[in-house]
């Protein structure tokens, strides 16, 4: 489920997207709405989502205006607004995507298709930073173990068998000692080197 925050000015708005959120976008969870910025950004430092519906328009402070508020954000952005003028700014701030009210069912399908494809890309990167740092300590004595999914289960590790074969390639390589193989899929970004592994 994708941790979701709506925000938009107008409450009509709000409950009518959670409507066609639940309908037809399960895998949207929706956290909490807000009906102005500034009990947007509290929403957004209390509940953490992973993806934000922002409304640009609103009264008091814009949508851009509270990004630029938050010291640094993690989640994925999908703008709603009724205006279409706002598309150069929508990409400077990274959004998904950008809706035009009212929306369109086929559009907000494919837009929060979009933000589950970033915030899955990103849980992805965050597992395999945390292998990394496991494998960096692994002289350390450690109960734990990595979980590595495979096609067809998942198999539970010991990260002192693992090694960084090559992080010069464009793909990293992993291997394991003693020869045991295992084929796990995953993006990786590491100093600047970016890759599936």
């Amino acid at each position: 489920m994708i941790q979701t925050i709506i925000i938009d000015d107008e409450q009509n708005n709000v409950e009518n997207l959670e409507g066609l959120l639940q309908r037809y976008c399960p895998q949207v969870h929706i956290l909490g709405t807000a009906i102005n910025a500034n009990d947007g950004v509290v929403l957004i430092k209390n509940l953490k989502p992973q993806l934000v519906f922002l409304d640009i328009q609103m009264p008091g402070k814009t949508g851009f205006e509270m990004l630029k508020e938050l010291p640094d954000y993690s989640f994925e952005i999908i703008l709603i607004t009724a205006y279409d003028q706002y598309g150069i700014q929508a990409i400077k701030f990274s959004a998904v995507d950008y809706l035009l009210k009212p929306v369109n069912i086929e559009e907000l399908k494919a837009a929060v298709q979009k933000a589950e494809s970033r915030v899955k890309g990103k849980m992805q990167n965050y597992e395999l930073e945390n292998l990394l740092q496991l494998i960096k300590n692994r002289e350390q004595k450690s109960t734990h173990k990595l979980a590595l999914p495979t096609l067809k289960e998942t198999r539970f590790v010991n990260p002192g068998i693992l090694s960084i074969a090559n992080l010069q390639t464009p793909i990293p390589a992993f291997s394991f000692r003693p020869e045991k193989n295992y084929c796990v899929q995953a993006y990786l970004r590491i100093r600047g080197v970016t890759g599936r592994v």
